[in-house]
């Protein structure tokens, strides 16, 4: 990959239109809005004793996607509205690394809540393990996710441009950093987008083979749905990034709004599908409480000295009322 010529670290521009900051502000308050109160049901089944690696997962996700909107939303759109970069020289080497730092955070936490639904339903022929404890994913996830793209945070510079300072990505020249491009160039979608989703739809597809108790149900289908729509949301981003690096000219700015837009829409959209699933799993066992007590068995499934007991005493009960002239069997004071 030829890296002599230096590419812009966030897309397209876009400056001049109203349309992609209103629809960012719109998800954006979708986003916050369904992660918190998500946030504050999670933390209740905590607190509760409830907690499992099911629940850590999403912790983490919810987390990553309020970071993700707090963090990365406001540089985003600054740096898709304006031509010159207005932020400064540290939120322009830092805004491309933590955008990507927490979208691969998402996708880890993805393939945890996979891996977790996995080992909850058993899996085919494997039986289920102690789970690991719930702090034990935090540096599991956060150290790779923000480890992986720290050559975007060391490669991006402030450079001065014909409308005003331009945030670019450039390596610095010489064989070695030529040669550490190809390889990163190369690696860092296999490692950030084709593993973490490949690993999740494996664990997803072993997860609804497998013959329970308990049975996979549409839970599992919502997860594996809400994976499929994050990371086919990654898709238009990672588009602009490999336009970037091989296209050689500004992408196209249809191309820019929907990578800006497809970043923000899971964090809109997932918090309200993964209430709706805690929401019907409630119901569900709420239901099953108020169901009343079972009746019981009926005369074919009784013991047959049983039933013969009772047909019996219903035959001697049946003979006394229907007797008529009944004070014939009494004993006379």
């Amino acid at each position: 990959m030829n890296r002599s010529q230096p590419v812009p670290a966030a897309g397209g521009q876009l400056e001049g239109t109203l349309a992609l900051p209103l629809l960012l502000a719109g998800l954006g308050l979708a986003s916050l809005a369904g992660n918190l109160l998500l946030l504050a049901g999670l933390g209740q089944e905590l607190r509760r004793g409830r907690g499992s690696p099911l629940h850590a997962g999403l912790l983490h996700l919810c987390a990553a996607d309020l970071l993700l909107l707090l963090l990365c939303a406001p540089l985003r759109l600054a740096a898709a509205c304006r031509r010159a970069w207005p932020l400064g020289a540290l939120l322009c080497r830092a805004s491309d690394w933590l955008l990507h730092g927490f979208l691969l955070a998402k996708s880890l936490a993805l393939a945890a809540v996979g891996r977790a639904r996995l080992q909850q339903l058993g899996g085919p022929g494997r039986p289920r393990g102690r789970p690991p404890p719930l702090l034990l994913l935090l540096p599991l996830l956060w150290l790779p996710a923000l480890g992986l793209p720290l050559p975007l945070l060391l490669f991006t510079r402030l450079e001065p441009g014909p409308d005003g300072p331009r945030c670019l990505f450039q390596p610095p020249p010489g064989a070695a950093a030529a040669a550490f491009m190809r390889v990163f160039g190369a690696a860092y979608p296999l490692l950030a987008l084709l593993l973490p989703a490949a690993f999740t739809a494996g664990c997803y597809w072993r997860a609804l083979r497998a013959r329970g108790p308990p049975p996979p149900g549409p839970g599992t289908r919502r997860l594996l749905g809400l994976s499929l729509l994050v990371h086919a949301a990654w898709l238009p981003e990672w588009g602009l990034w490999l336009w970037g690096r091989h296209g050689g000219t500004r992408p196209p700015p249809a191309l820019a709004g929907l990578a800006q837009a497809a970043l923000f829409l899971p964090g809109a959209l997932s918090p309200a599908l993964l209430l709706l699933l805690r929401a019907r799993r409630g119901g569900a066992g709420a239901a099953e409480r108020s169901q009343p007590p079972p009746e019981p068995p009926a005369a074919g499934k009784v013991l047959p000295d049983v039933q013969h007991f009772w047909q019996n005493r219903r035959s001697a009960a049946a003979g006394e009322e229907s007797d008529p002239r009944p004070w014939e069997h009494q004993d006379t004071p």
